[in-house]
């Protein structure tokens, strides 16, 4: 009864893009890799009732203390607020960089790479400490909105002096964040059919908009009839860092970590082998025999073991440690083809998987391993990077993708094993 009404509560799930899976140390923050949007026991939404002018004190003193606002500030003390009110019928989350309180889902910059020492990298953010908020419906079939900004400590949102707003004469003032909030909804349902769709701009109020000519212009883009509504698979950036949103019946067609752990584990039992050396591999780290490690030709597939053959002076190390360097360029024992000769590591964040089939291919040039179709989707959808730039990347990393994306593997085995479309 425990484990049904857990589930039931279970509204879906945001990952940060560009990560495999929790990492180390992660549950000592607040900060993760992957939430779980659970309904909340009793409801927190709001939702905007009056818009006041600011020049209009006495009815700015009638409002309560408690309320929460919007102000759209047009210089000299000029502008208007907008009070909200208790919505039963909603709640509210909220994400930002910001580590306080209010904030539910702390979020950071996406280091594309290795993910080690993240803290060195993050001296300065180009994600907003009160970032978007967004509004489940608590009853069936718990339609989520999402917003630009996010409220702070005092149950506010201010937007920057730079920020875009205006007047509407039929409906509330509204605006957009200094470098905005995007979504990219998928086209078609989650799996096989599914196709990356068009990046826009949602507003303050839920208004959807084209994208500015770059990112922190002053004027907004186009009117869109698009809808703020979030669909399995929409894609939300915050500037510094993108986040998936999953829902739980989307997942039934993604593998669990259990499965993903399971098809590593099958591949063991394949006793894939070097084509060269004849070491067998193994898939999961298990194992301190470096020729045992499996690395992959980018050109041409075929998996090897680990091994110096052909390798520049100097980047023995960087093999090793297959860290963010991509340049040693060597030619395959096997085919004779050349190209990148990178480790290979099985991408184990189930949320970033489009169907539950073997793990035949790999993200090029980092090397995670992953199904057909999931590497197939991934390698056309277009990832911001930067404030103004566009690019493909692997979700399990978010390195820039090389080529077509991805390469399919080519296993050596001891004797002739089909691979299984799920485990």
């Amino acid at each position: 009864m425990n484990n049904k009404k857990k589930k039931s509560d279970l509204y879906g799930f945001l990952t940060a893009f560009g990560y495999n899976g929790p990492m180390h140390g992660e549950a000592q923050g607040r900060y993760r890799t992957s939430y779980e949007v659970r309904k909340r026991k009793e409801a927190n939404g709001i939702k905007p009732y009056r818009e006041i002018d600011l020049a209009d004190e006495n009815a700015l003193k009638m409002l309560e203390s408690e309320t929460d606002t919007v102000v759209f500030s047009s210089g000299n003390d000029t502008g208007s607020l907008i009070a909200f009110k208790k919505d039963n019928k909603t709640d509210l989350f909220q994400m930002g960089r910001s580590t306080e309180p209010l904030i539910d889902y702390v979020v950071v910059d996406t280091i594309p790479g290795n993910k080690e020492n993240l803290e060195q990298h993050l001296v300065q953010s180009t994600i907003s400490r009160y970032a978007a908020r967004f509004t489940v419906e608590r009853s069936s079939p718990h339609r989520t909105r999402i917003y630009a900004a996010a409220f702070n400590a005092k149950r506010q949102i201010v937007l920057g002096e730079h920020a875009p707003q205006w007047s509407n004469g039929k409906k509330f003032s509204d605006g957009l964040t200094t470098n905005g909030v995007l979504l990219c909804h998928p086209k078609g349902n989650w799996g096989k059919e599914m196709k990356p769709g068009v990046w826009r701009e949602v507003s303050v109020s839920g208004e959807m908009f084209g994208l500015r000519h770059c990112r922190s212009a002053k004027h907004r883009g186009k009117t869109s009839d698009c809808s703020n509504v979030l669909q399995d698979g929409t894609l939300i950036d915050l500037c510094g860092v993108v986040m998936l949103w999953r829902t739980c019946n989307g997942l039934k067609y993604s593998p669990s970590r259990s499965d993903l752990l399971e098809k590593r584990e099958y591949l063991n039992s394949m006793k894939v082998q070097c084509p060269v050396g004849l070491a067998t591999l193994r898939f999961d780290n298990k194992t301190n025999d470096k020729e045992s490690l499996p690395y992959v030709y980018t050109t041409c597939g075929h998996v090897h073991g680990y091994h110096t053959w052909g390798a520049r002076p100097g980047l023995d190390s960087i093999i090793q440690d297959n860290s963010n360097i991509f340049d040693d360029i060597r030619q395959c024992p096997y085919c004779k083809e050349k190209g990148v000769y990178v480790r290979l590591e099985v991408g184990l964040e189930p949320n970033f998987y489009i169907d539950n089939g073997p793990l035949t291919h790999a993200f090029v040039p980092c090397g995670h391993m992953t199904t057909e179709l999931t590497a197939r989707y991934w390698s056309r959808v277009l990832i911001p990077l930067g404030k103004d730039k566009f690019h493909m990347a692997c979700p399990f990393c978010a390195l820039p993708l090389e080529g077509e994306g991805f390469i399919k593997l080519i296993y050596q085995t001891q004797t002739e094993i089909k691979i299984p479309i799920s485990v």
